[in-house]
């Protein structure tokens, strides 16, 4: 192997060879570092001694054998080829030395008589053999070796004047200089030199790369980059290359990434280094480049000298620069190499030395997290203080990773509830679904009183968040008895959207909620606000109040108690629902612009968001939305991004984006699985239903039926928008029962609620829809007309969602003013979808009055609109000229009539209990059944006999069941409607 680099090395050993022949023996030490090429130097001088005819004898000393006595000198002889006599002889000194070496080490205290003896019997073999011809001693880690061996070494030394023995030893300078007889006696002796090996500069690195076979890589980006990895190092430098090899690069420009054999190098390199070295290189691989030379010395518990030269020593073997690791590769697989035992305990070292250096606790903790441990007091206390701040730094991960740690180590029960909170309230923003496993364990506490006070509201909103209303309202309760802060309000001392909570918004968040129970849970905070901002002695001025509007009376309030966002969104909605669209928008783009995206404000943006949705800004909502979601994929929150991608999908929706809806809806349930959004994934599975269903793309839809909903969401608005979406689906999917089932079960819960907000679900039209394709237009022009009353004179999608229903059940003269004015608003809004429907219904209206080229018109711009929401063209479009009439227009038709025989004696009873009025519970009870038997039974009955819903059960077997047999109540159960269709 040719050498790089060491041409001068080898001419002075030529020269001292030439001498040697000459009858002047001499010694070169060859002196480097760990892993400069001393090995591989000394086997080239051996080659070159052996082809010049010399006897070339080579040894290696080891550490592990420095105390064997002539040790070096037996590697030296035994190995030789010596004739037998020499050989027998060699074998006699070196046992007899080492022998009773051993006696005096034993204790009898005296020199052994042989040693003086052994050592010019061996060396006698020696010059014997260099009068034969020149002999060249090769000892490699000289350092390492024995006393006896290094007493020949010198006896030699003491005659080369006369003798033809060249003495050749590589000497590794990193480690401590242990053996000063090597330096004082050996090197004084004349005739003694002593070289020391540089590092490879560059044009060494290139030509290494030649001598590998790889010429084509000898770019000056690829040298340089080799060189600062491996520092002239030969091994790192050999290893470097091989790594670049196995990578597959065919030239030099691809970018050097040390691999395996990288690793293997830097730990080869440390193996053949001092214990003190390696242990140091260990420490700093730990510690990290900010450590100082104090805080190493104290981890390590050793000294700044001894410091000092390690650090010199693994800067000269090319594994650092300036004290740091060249590359973070090399950091790497010293962490690697390192027994886990004592790395743990170094970490927790470190972390003990950083802390009482007064670290910051996000540096601390990052060794504590290494060493899975954090028993000490101050460790728990950093490790929840890092969490707080790695959260507040939106680095979720390791916030969580922190609390997990402070969780499994020791903690009384205080501090246990304390991090259960804090992981929870991490975790909600990657999954809620990952830390629902501690809201049992926190609720108990809450209603137990052993909960901090600062975490019931955040609990609250987490058991609102799966449905847990009552445990909710419990805890709430709890709050208010402890006197926490007001309802909604915050104490003084406290940051204004501190607690507020779900208080002062469960009436909005739930509307669903029994009267009863909203109002336990929300009179105090009423109660409080009017009197913190009622006047002591009411004016005319308030008198006059009561006969303000409705709606100015709800802004008037309002104002004088919004404080936190929370707050101020309740106020929104309270808003909205009193029909001051104007004034929502103001307070919602308020919220927007002065609330910044949080934990604690997440839910206020979205409701600020739907505000502007529901008030017909889709522009603005858009904005916003973007502008939100932007900020969340910044800060890396899956939740709020989830949810942000929910709204956008909604938004999407309206504008008639039919295919990013879906989209979005579905990257919002990629997010976050379907099991951690709670009773909030009726909302991004409406609108995946929704739009699914206006692509025409209907068993993809129903895929999206099947996944579940908890029960307590249809007490939310999210739950009316699935019904909504289900109920279109049955629609299209010619189920016009089931479909006008969900939307009745929408008016039943919005009027319970007094929540009837047709711009949120129209449900008084989309019933009309139902009713007109079952073959009723009285029926749907009387819910047209009532929800035409409802919305009232203004321009929004609520109002020309009404006219287009309303006209389609009138006759063909007296639809076009209204679809004119409904396509007007719908144009100004820009809602695309319903604009295209709405001009598909003018052509039509004008195809019917005989004015085919207004129709022709119309129907050409209605498929324009719907190519560009991607809706499949529309048959009206395509049959206009024919002339036939549209199928939305086509009544639908029952099935054949089925007997009651096709029903087993299980579904029959069933069937007929339903006809007298009975709810799926009451069934249940009755039978000694499952609620879920009571379904399954009901639906199977539907399919046989050709049915959509109870009421047309009595028509298939009234004869059965008499209405007068019933024991129960008579109006249609909700709770059921829910669950069968």
């Amino acid at each position: 192997m040719n050498l790089v680099e060491r041409g001068t090395e080898l001419s002075i050993f030529e020269s001292m060879l030439d001498s040697c022949e000459s009858g002047y023996g001499g010694v070169l030490l060859v002196s480097g570092a760990v892993a400069s090429g001393k090995t591989a130097l000394l086997r080239a001088f051996g080659e070159r001694a052996t082809a010049a005819g010399a006897l070339y004898l080579q040894a290696t000393a080891s550490e592990a054998e420095s105390d064997q006595p002539f040790g070096v000198m037996g590697q030296l002889l035994l190995g030789a080829g010596l004739r037998e006599p020499d050989a027998r002889r060699t074998a006699r000194l070196v046992g007899g030395g080492s022998g009773m070496a051993m006696t005096q080490e034993a204790g009898d205290g005296t020199a052994a008589a042989g040693v003086p003896s052994a050592v010019p019997g061996l060396c006698g073999i020696v010059l014997e053999k260099a009068r034969e011809s020149v002999v060249v001693l090769g000892i490699d880690d000289v350092q390492h070796t024995d006393e006896r061996s290094l007493e020949c070494l010198l006896y030699l030394a003491r005659r080369l004047g006369f003798s033809r023995v060249l003495v050749v030893l590589a000497e590794n300078s990193g480690f401590p200089c242990g053996n000063t007889r090597l330096h004082v006696d050996l090197l004084r002796i004349a005739g003694c030199r002593n070289i020391r090996l540089a590092p490879l500069q560059r044009q060494g690195v290139a030509e290494m790369i030649h001598e590998m076979g790889e010429p084509g890589w000898r770019t000056r980006r690829l040298v340089s980059q080799i060189h600062r990895a491996g520092g002239g190092s030969p091994l790192l430098t050999r290893a470097l290359i091989e790594d670049h090899r196995a990578s597959g690069a065919t030239t030099g420009c691809a970018d050097l990434v040390p691999g395996d054999a990288f690793a293997r190098a830097v730990v080869t390199a440390l193996y053949r280094s001092d214990a003190a070295t390696c242990r140091l290189a260990g420490a700093l691989a730990v510690a990290g480049p900010d450590v100082s030379l104090a805080e190493l010395v104290e981890a390590l518990g050793s000294t700044r000298e001894s410091a000092h030269r390690g650090l010199r020593a693994l800067n000269e073997a090319g594994l650092l620069d300036a004290g740091w690791f060249r590359h973070e590769a090399g950091r790497a697989a010293v962490l690697r190499g390192m027994d886990p035992a004592d790395r743990t305990r170094l970490e927790a070292r470190f972390a003990q030395v950083l802390h009482e250096h007064g670290a910051a606790a996000s540096v601390v903790v990052r060794h504590l997290i290494a060493a899975r441990k954090a028993d000490a007091p101050w460790a728990l206390r950093a490790l929840i203080e890092a969490a707080g701040r790695a959260l507040a730094d939106d680095e979720v991960g390791l916030a969580l990773t922190c609390l997990r740690v402070a969780r499994d180590s020791r903690t009384d029960a205080r501090q246990a509830l304390e991090i259960r909170a804090a992981l929870t309230r991490a975790g909600w923003r990657v999954n809620p679904a990952g830390v629902a496993q501690h809201l049992p364990e926190l609720t108990t506490a809450a209603l137990d009183g052993r909960l901090d006070p600062r975490h019931l509201d955040e609990l609250a909103a987490h058991l609102l968040w799966f449905g847990r209303v009552e445990r909710a309202l419990g805890v709430l309760r709890t709050a208010e008895r402890q006197g926490t802060s007001p309802f909604g309000r915050p104490g003084a001392s406290e940051a204004p959207d501190e607690h507020d909570g779900p208080r002062g918004w469960l009436t909005y968040a739930y509307p669903g909620l029994a009267a009863s129970t909203r109002a336990r849970a929300t009179d105090a905070a009423h109660h409080r606000a009017a009197d913190d901002t009622a006047p002591r002695q009411r004016t005319p001025e308030h008198a006059a109040a009561g006969h303000e509007a409705p709606e100015h009376l709800a802004l008037r309030h309002e104002r004088s108690r919004a404080r936190g966002p929370h707050q101020r969104a309740a106020g929104l909605m309270k808003a909205l629902l009193a029909g001051a669209e104007g004034k929502a928008v103001a307070r919602a783009e308020q919220i927007l612009q002065s609330t910044r995206l949080g934990d604690r404000t997440l839910t206020a943006l979205l409701v600020a968001l739907d505000a502007l949705v529901l008030a017909d800004r889709l522009d603005l909502a858009a904005h916003w939305c973007g502008t939100l979601r932007e900020e969340a994929d910044a800060r890396r929150a899956p939740m709020w991004q989830a949810l942000l991608a929910s709204a956008r999908a909604r938004i999407a929706l309206r504008t008639g984006s039919l295919a990013a809806a879906e989209e979005s809806a579905r990257s919002a349930l990629a997010l976050v699985p379907a099991d951690g959004w709670g009773v909030a994934v009726a909302s991004p599975l409406a609108t995946s239903v929704c739009a699914l269903t206006a692509l025409g793309r209907l068993d993809e839809a129903a895929s999206r039926l099947s996944v579940p909903v908890p029960d307590p969401a249809f007490q939310t608005p999210d739950g009316l928008l699935y019904l909504r979406a289900r109920g279109h689906h049955y629609l299209a999917a010619g189920r016009p029962y089931a479909a006008l089932d969900d939307f009745l079960t929408c008016g039943d819960l919005m009027t319970r609620w007094e929540y009837d907000l047709p711009a949120l679900v129209p449900w008084r039209t989309d019933a009309a829809k139902a009713h007109l394709r079952l073959g009723e237009p009285e029926r749907a022009r009387a819910l047209a007309e009532e929800q035409l009353a409802l919305v009232g004179r203004g321009r929004g999608w609520a109002r020309a969602t009404s006219l287009r229903v309303l006209a389609s059940t009138l006759s063909a003269g007296r639809r076009p003013p209204l679809l004119d004015e409904a396509v007007e608003i719908l144009r100004e809004r820009g809602y695309r979808l319903d604009l295209g429907r709405a001009t598909e219904e003018a052509a039509r209206a004008q195809r019917e009055l005989g004015k085919s080229g207004q129709a022709r018109a119309l129907a050409r711009k209605a498929q324009q609109l719907a190519e560009e929401c991607g809706v499949p063209v529309p048959r009206a479009a395509r049959a206009a000229d024919a002339g036939s009439p549209p199928p939305a227009e086509q009544p639908w038709t029952q099935g054949s009539r089925r007997h009651p025989d096709e029903l087993s004696n299980a579904e029959l009873r069933v069937a007929i209990l339903a006809v007298q009025g009975h709810t799926n519970r009451q069934i249940a009870d009755k039978l000694c059944i499952t609620i879920s038997t009571v379904e399954q039974h009901l639906t199977r009955a539907y399919r046989k006999l050709a049915v959509q819903r109870r009421a047309d059960l009595a028509a298939k077997i009234g004869p059965l069941a008499a209405p007068g047999d019933r024991d129960g109540p008579t109006t249609r159960d909700v709770c059921d409607r829910l669950h069968v269709g």
